[in-house]
């Protein structure tokens, strides 16, 4: 039970800052969208059955769904990403694999690997919120939405581990958290 506290947990203040903070967070026409509350789904531990990994996106974003006011977009977007997160998380595990409850992050798995789960991640969440939202007729900005809103999250997951989740040595001081300095 302890190891699903911190994925509950970061889960919860990424919706709330997705909802009073971020709701509104639509940049350059339309073509930049934040998504704080994909970090939260895209900290789920490996090795958990599928369906519930299918659950709790999809209650994540009918939750989203329902307090902005979205009509399932938000719904569809995360059921998608929840079907296909075991796949995301195979395709970048390491040689030596990945372990029953691990959260992939830059420090553990690389800065590098770390960018592209989440880019896919988001790419894949960002592609039907947009595709639902556009619709056939608009698929060129709905590639477009989807290149520059994943860029513009990935940067700002990159952001978030590196401020909220800074490694510590031995002695509980807290290192540097990027790679960098």
């Amino acid at each position: 039970m302890n190891a699903l506290l911190p994925f509950f947990w970061t889960v919860g203040w990424a919706l709330l800052s997705q909802v009073l903070l971020f709701r509104y967070g639509v940049f350059w026409g339309g073509y930049g969208l934040l998504v704080v509350h994909v970090y939260g789904l895209l900290k789920m531990p490996v090795g958990w059955p599928p369906t519930t990994y299918l659950m709790l996106s999809a209650g994540t974003g009918a939750l989203l769904d329902v307090v902005c006011l979205t009509g399932g977009m938000h719904l569809a977007a995360s059921v998608t990403l929840g079907m296909a997160y075991p796949t995301l998380t195979a395709a970048l595990e390491s040689r030596e694999g990945l372990r029953q409850g691990h959260v992939l992050d830059p420090y553990q798995d690389g800065w590098g690997r770390y960018a592209a789960f989440a880019a896919m991640g988001l790419a894949l969440y960002l592609a039907v919120l947009f595709g639902l939202q556009n619709g056939w007729s608009l698929m060129g900005r709905t590639l477009g939405q989807t290149v520059v809103s994943t860029f513009l999250n990935v940067g700002g997951f990159l952001l978030i581990q590196g401020l909220l989740n800074r490694p510590t040595r031995g002695d509980q001081r807290s290192v540097s958290a990027y790679p960098w300095s």
